[in-house]
């Protein structure tokens, strides 16, 4: 279940994009459409503004026969259960829409929580790399001091390997 812990996916890079460089993050790739149908103002469905009706137009007086008024009355039934059942499938697609741009919202939250604790640990991998170059003068002198410290001793040596 919780196999996406195990690591398998962990990609090591050469290195982090100290340069300032970026790829993928431009406008082109951020706001790619969910979906290609999806109803933006530049996309909007060639149906947005039809009305659904089933009935005629009734603009004029008319007398209905008992059959016809029976005919509405059933018609007329079916219509508010499919209204009832309309109203359910929106409120249920609502729903839906709602808990998957929650999804959404907190996956994206997760990659940029990644994205910070990345910066941070080039951070501190940056940090510390700077007091170890900071060191190498104290390295530098303890070797330079070293070797003097060798010659001399060598000076020593000679001097008095001469003297016997």
């Amino acid at each position: 279940m919780l196999g996406f812990l195990r690591g398998d996916d962990l990609k090591s890079s050469t290195i982090a994009p100290v340069d300032g460089s970026h790829k993928g993050i431009a406008k082109d790739n951020v706001f790619k459409l969910s979906a290609s149908n999806a109803i933006t103002p530049d996309n909007p469905p060639e149906t947005i503004f039809d009305t659904y009706r089933t009935m005629p137009v009734c603009d004029r007086v008319r007398e209905f026969t008992p059959e016809e008024a029976d005919g509405l009355s059933e018609l007329a039934r079916v219509k508010k259960q499919n209204a009832k059942a309309t109203k359910k499938a929106a409120d249920q697609h609502e729903i839906i829409l709602n808990s998957e741009a929650k999804i959404n919202r907190h996956g994206q939250r997760m990659i940029r929580n990644e994205a910070e604790f990345e910066v941070k640990t080039q951070g501190y991998k940056g940090t510390t790399a700077k007091a170890l170059q900071a060191k190498r003068p104290r390295y530098a002198a303890m070797g330079k001091g070293l070797e003097k410290s060798e010659q001399l001793a060598d000076q020593a040596i000679a001097n008095l390997m001469a003297q016997l």
